[in-house]
């Protein structure tokens, strides 16, 4: 689904906001990103927090911290030692692994209310 387009990210955004790169592009990266978030579909009117989702996240993709080989991630685990001075930090491998931008960051937070969840199953009997 597309949930963004030129436009809308123009009205969130303002007119100047893909002057620095591939603005066709970035809309379609926006689209991906959102299609990958477990979004509802929607016929009418995207409401208006996933539209500015998208389009941070295509800003994002202007400005290149968006889909990039990125260098620092979630700390999962992190020592420090005062006598002879040692540190220590464990960095989470995968998605969790990747530094996220503020963009990026900002975007979730909006789209959280709308995620599909869907719930575990669990089968009962015996096994």
């Amino acid at each position: 689904m597309n949930y963004v387009t030129n436009d809308t990210v123009t009205d969130v955004l303002g007119a100047d906001w893909g002057a620095a790169g591939n603005e066709q592009q970035a809309v379609l990266m926006a689209n991906a990103w959102l299609n990958e978030q477990r979004l509802p579909t929607y016929a009418d009117d995207v409401p208006n927090e996933i539209l500015a989702a998208g389009a941070y996240i295509a800003k994002e993709v202007i400005a290149g911290n968006m889909y990039q080989g990125r260098k620092d991630g979630l700390i999962t685990s992190k020592s420090v030692k005062a006598g002879s001075v040692s540190s220590s930090k464990t960095y989470a491998s995968g998605v969790d692994g990747q530094a996220m931008s503020a963009g990026e960051s900002m975007a979730l937070v909006l789209i959280k209310p709308f995620k599909i969840c869907t719930p575990i199953v669990v089968p009962l009997g015996r096994f």
